[in-house]
This record gives C-alpha cells, structure tokens and sequence, in this order.
C-alpha cells in the first residue's frame, strides 16, 4: 500500500466509545482510514457490551469542532457526516447518518487521481451465453456433473460443480505427487485462497462488487478481485509467519477455493457516501454478524473508508470478533494491500494504546501496512524495519497489533492483538488461539512441518452443515499427505473426492444418516475412517405463506435461485449462484389463483416470467408483475423435494450449463430426462 499524502486540514479529536466504555485514542478527519466505533451496528448483545463497561483509559472525549468543506477531486468527501454530540457513542468523532462512527475519509496516496480507474490485474472476461442478447433461448445438454430428479428411488451422490475433477468411482492406486486438488482456470492467475469447511458457515470475509445502474464491470473485474483479495490474505499469512505461526483470511470461498465476489447493484445515491452505503448494503441483507464486508466500489468518491471498533480488551468478547463490518476501497485505489488495510481496521488494528500507535488508528514504525504519519499529531515515522518491503507487511517488529505467540506480559498478550480474531484461521482450518504457547525466539521464515513417512492412521473427523431436506454439506479438516478422500454414507462407500469438502445430494427428507471420511495418501495407503457423524435431514418444505420471503435451492448442484446482481431492472435474468441468502435470493410466492403462484423478488418486487413461449432451454427474468401465464407457476412434490413447473407446459425450472458471467442460467427443462431441476423451498433465516 502506498503512502496517504498530508491533509493539514485535521480537527483535533479524541475518542471514547460511551456504550461500551472503550478507549480508542485521538482521530482525525480527513487523514486516515476510518474507524467505526459502534456497538449496535455490529450486532452485539447487551451483554457484549456490558462486558466491555470498564473504560482502561481516563481521558475524556470532547464533540469535534468543526468538519473541513468537501473536496471532491481528493475524495475527501464529508457528505453524511456530523459531529457526535456530547454523550453520544461516537464523541469526539464522526457520525454517519446509518449511526456508525468514523474520523472521515482517507485521502489518496501522492500522485494517485482518484478519478482515474484501476485498470484489471486479471485479463480475463467471465463466459456468458447472454440470452437478452441473443434473443433466442440455447437448450443445454446435461453435463457429466449432473444428477437426475432426486425422487425417492434415487441415489445419493456428491456435488462436483464447477468443471473440476472433484469426485472419482475409483482414483487412481499410487497417484503422482502432482495429484493435488484440482483448481479451476482462475488459480492460475493467483485468485485461490485456502478454503475451510462448506466455504460459508461460520465467521467469514464476503468480498463485494457494488456497482451502480448501468456501470457493471464484473465480468472483466471479479477475476482482479479475487486476485487483490487472494493478495491481501498473502498478506495475512506472511506476517503471521514472520512470529511463526500461520493465519489466513476466512473468506467465504466458491468450491474451486477462490473468494466469492459478489455482484450488487446500489443506487448512485448510495454510492455517493459511506453511510449511505452500509444502509443499501444492509437492506439487502448484508448486515450479519458473522461476516465482514469486502467491498470494492465501482465509483471514484473516496480512496478507502472502513469501519473500526477500538476495542482493547484481549478476550473473545471483543466487538471487533463480530459483524457486520464493512471496509469500503473505489475504483482508484483497488488493490490487495488497500483491502489488507481497510481489513485490518475492521478486525482491530490499530488502538490508540498500542506502543507505537498515531493515536488515529494506524502507527509510527515503518515500514508496514497499517503505518503512516496521520493526524492529529502528523507524527514522525521511524523506520524501524529498513526492508521497504515490509510494506505489504502487517505490525513492523509485531508489538503494536499482530503477533501469533506474543510474548508474556507483552502489550499484545494483554491487549487486543488482530492475530486472534475469529475472521482469521490458522493453517488447519481452526480458530486462532488467543493463547498460544509463546515462541522467545520467532523465526522470520519458518520451515514447514515435513511431511511424514506414513500415512495417517485415521481419516479426519467429518462435519455437516448447510442441511436441505434434500442435501447436506460434509466437510473436513485438510490433511496434508492426502491426494483423495474416501466418503462413506451410512456406514458405505458413497465417493472418492479430492476436495475436503463435498456436497451430497439425493437425500430423504426426514430421515438418518451418518457419515465418515477416510485418507488415501499419495503412497496409495488407506488409514480408516475417522469419526462417525450422525444428522437427520428436515422436512420438505411443501407449502408456502403469503407476506412470508422464501429461499429455492437446487437439490442437485446447491445453487440458489438468484435474480443476477440484485438488480431491479426488467429483464435481469434468473441464475444459480452461490447460496448466500441475501436478498437477490429471497422470494414471495403470491397466488395467482388455480392452484399458481407468480413468484415475486424480495430484491425488486418484480415478478418471474419466461423470455418467451415454454421450451426446452427457455430462459426466465423479471418483469413487472400483471397477470399474464408466463407469470405464473405451480410447486409440486417430486420424490424428496419439490418441482417448479411453467403455466401451460409440462417443462420444469432448473439449472442449465450456460455460463452467465459466474453463475448459471436458470431454464426449463424436461422433467423426464436427466436434469437439475429439483428444489428445496425453504423460509429465510
């Protein structure tokens, strides 16, 4: 990350968070990163809060003075913005009109215009088969990966999705030492990331594209974001190296171990501040505690901006452990060590009692990411790690902020250190330890564990997440001798699979199962399988209520009926993507009378219906709702889940093999051929 020019236009602050009782030291407005300290808006319990009543520091905050005129051509826009009042949470700083704290805008590093975009790192467009500019509908042909209808004599099976070599009837004896895990093209450019488990349960970072109307850039951009964001976990886990241990990003990742991005659609209005867009975001529902926000903006208002809790407690309660937190970098400044920067404000980094702190968020020691002469002091940096390359380097001589084995007594084993926070894992796949056995002497470059002579005795212990009347994700820790894993369902073999994490389709709602998973390594040895998991699958959800959003999932692939960018133009085209549960997923089933539904997005209120007469390979969009037949559906059992069939056609809706930038074109199909055309209905969480 390059260096943030001066703005001597700064307003002398310092800040306690009243709620919480949290001191986080003095701010600027105008010259750094900015720093949410807020407690509501992170979704923390009463009683989160009331853990973090005792102030550590005395000094009391004082309202900010004044706040400096906009300038655009810097991105140091203050639209949005207000002095906190006395006895308001956000004293002593700013508050945004959504109720979030923050100093301000950051202004852009010398010699960068803001109004200049970054041009793609990844020179690659995503494949489309665009069907609104086509103008006829392609019929697809069933891959290798699909499954037939999931009825009740139809066998379970893992999901391997994304043209990858995923699961095998029999692999190969003695597979070569190159037999890793398939990537997709995409890793080749440097966009995969360590996956852990299903790739969305539990604490994850969710990279976005926001995008306004008629400016979207996602089919030449997501391969550049995966990239920068592939570039700031390198980040992550170089730095945790230099005190020898391992960190990682947990981002929520696709099944070919690259970052999910996004694509959103918010108004210009909301674009146009910082405020403005954590409200839009959040009324599509990305406003949840477990996750931390991304965000690369496709507009040209401010360099970087992200959210910062300030608090120092070292224990597990601390509010930076928790979301929604939304780091925000534009057009001009993307890149992999901005988003580190904008992330490292959103778990922690860096508070005001830090040795080295600027007491504005960032810190003294050159060189390093989160470091830079800012207000309000403007302080003198001392280069203290001479390497100019530790700049895409996190906490220069680790005793400000990261450090995965302080030592004890240290300022990091009694204050809020980054390298515990519960966004991250270690290599394994876990949580961080928030109290590691100290290392006295850290290795800069750490030598990996070598790899044993034999294989393991025993497969690794299975979980299961993400459970459909019809499906369920297993999923386990990675272990590093592997070359294939042997899934077994009920006690039987179900599949060979190389990633360590599988989808298994074909199931019965309301029924047992068990499941376990074995080790073959690269010699060929088999250990036995680890510990047996018990789950039961919940009943199919057959009926729907009026007023009430509903989520479709396919029972074949686990893609998720998606209205294609949240966006509320007619003609967006219906896709399955990632199964996130954000608006663009959500649905209302109205009655259209005679035993239909017109099926309504949650997103824009617009209605489904088919780009044109029913057909094998018809695609489907919205529209305005009204009450013509291309509108209207029927929901029918089918076996162990349900069928979404066309007015006037026997044809049903399913996922077809037509790329559409990400994602896949939804389409009708032939309920008696092979096919993906099952679905799970279910309420949104």
């Amino acid at each position: 990350m390059v260096k943030r020019r001066r703005n001597t236009r700064v307003v002398l602050v310092a800040a306690v968070v009243a709620a919480a009782g949290v001191f986080v030291g003095t701010a600027a407005m105008g010259g750094a990163f900015s720093d949410e300290r807020t407690v509501a808006s992170a979704g923390v319990s009463g009683a989160d809060a009331a853990a973090a009543s005792e102030p550590e520091h005395d000094e009391s905050p004082q309202p900010v003075a004044s706040i400096p005129k906009n300038d655009p051509p810097h991105g140091m826009v203050y639209t949005g913005l207000r002095a906190a009042p006395k006895g308001d949470r956000c004293v002593g700083v700013l508050r945004t009109a959504d109720g979030h704290c923050t100093h301000g805008p950051d202004a852009p590093p010398k010699g960068v215009d803001i109004g200049k975009d970054t041009p793609p790192v990844v020179k690659t467009e995503l494949p489309a088969t665009d069907p609104n500019r086509s103008g006829t509908p392609q019929p697809s042909t069933p891959g290798a990966s699909a499954s037939g209808p999931a009825d009740d004599t139809a066998t379970p099976a893992v999901d391997a999705q994304s043209g990858q070599s995923a699961a095998a009837a029999a692999p190969p004896a003695a597979p070569s030492s190159t037999a890793a895990p398939r990537k997709a093209a995409a890793a080749q450019d440097g966009q995969n990331v360590p996956c852990d488990g299903d790739g969305s349960t539990g604490n994850r970072v969710q990279v976005v594209y926001v995008h306004g109307p008629g400016r979207d850039r996602y089919s030449q951009y997501a391969g550049s974001f995966r990239k920068w964001a592939a570039d700031a976990d390198t980040i992550y886990f170089a730095s945790a190296q230099e005190t020898g241990g391992v960190r990682h990003i947990r981002f929520v990742t696709a099944s070919d171990c690259t970052p999910t991005v996004l694509n959103v659609e918010l108004s210009d209005a909301a674009l146009s501040e910082f405020s403005a867009m954590n409200s839009a975001l959040a009324s599509k529902g990305f406003n949840r505690r477990d996750r931390k926000y991304m965000v690369f903006a496709d507009a040209n208002v401010y360099c970087g901006i992200g959210t910062f809790n300030g608090d120092e407690r070292p224990g597990q309660d601390n509010l930076s452990n928790f979301g929604p937190s939304y780091g925000r970098t534009d057009s001009g400044c993307w890149s992999g060590s901005t988003a580190a920067h904008e992330l490292g404000h959103n778990l922690g980094a860096v508070n005001n009692s830090a040795p080295n702190s600027s007491r504005a968020a960032h810190c003294t020691d050159e060189w390093d990411v989160m470091c830079y002469s800012d207000a309000p002091y403007y302080p003198a940096m001392r280069t203290v790690c001479p390497d100019r390359g530790h700049d895409e380097r996190l906490d220069c001589n680790h005793d400000d902020y990261y450090n995965t084995s302080p030592r004890p007594g240290s300022y990091l084993s009694t204050h809020w250190n980054v390298a515990n926070n519960q966004f991250l894992m270690t290599g394994n796949g876990t949580k961080p330890d928030p109290n590691p056995t100290p290392n006295p002497s850290p290795s800069p470059t750490p030598s990996p564990s070598p790899t044993g002579s034999t294989g393991p005795s025993t497969g690794p212990d299975a979980t299961v997440g993400q459970l459909a009347p019809d499906s369920a994700v297993i999923s386990w820790q990675a272990v590093n001798s592997a070359a294939w894993y042997q899934v077994f369902l009920n006690g039987g073999h179900l599949a060979w699979v190389q990633p360590n994490s599988v989808r298994i389709y074909n199931l019965r709602p309301d029924t047992d199962y068990t499941v376990a998973v074995s080790v073959r390594d690269r010699s060929g040895r088999d250990s036995s399988p680890g510990r047996t998991v018990s789950f039961h699958t919940p009943r199919t959800g057959g009926t729907t209520t009026p007023a009430t959003a509903y989520t479709m999932t396919n029972g074949a692939t686990g893609l998720a009926a998606t209205i294609w960018g949240g966006k509320t133009a007619d003609n967006t085209v219906l896709v399955g993507s990632q199964a996130t549960g954000y608006a663009d997923q959500r649905w209302y089933f109205d009655d259209a009378g005679s035993g239909y539904l017109r099926i309504r997005s949650a997103v824009s209120g617009k209605c489904l219906q088919l780009g044109g007469a029913p057909a094998v390979g018809q695609w489907v969009a919205q529209q305005p709702c009204d009450g013509k037949a291309s509108q209207q559906w029927r929901l029918a059992s089918s076996g162990s889940a349900l069928s979404v069939t066309a007015k006037d056609s026997p044809l049903v809706l399913g996922v077809g093999n037509r790329p559409y930038y990400g994602a896949w074109l939804l389409e009708l199909q032939d309920p008696g051929s092979a096919g993906q055309h099952t679905w799970t209905v279910q309420k949104a969480s």
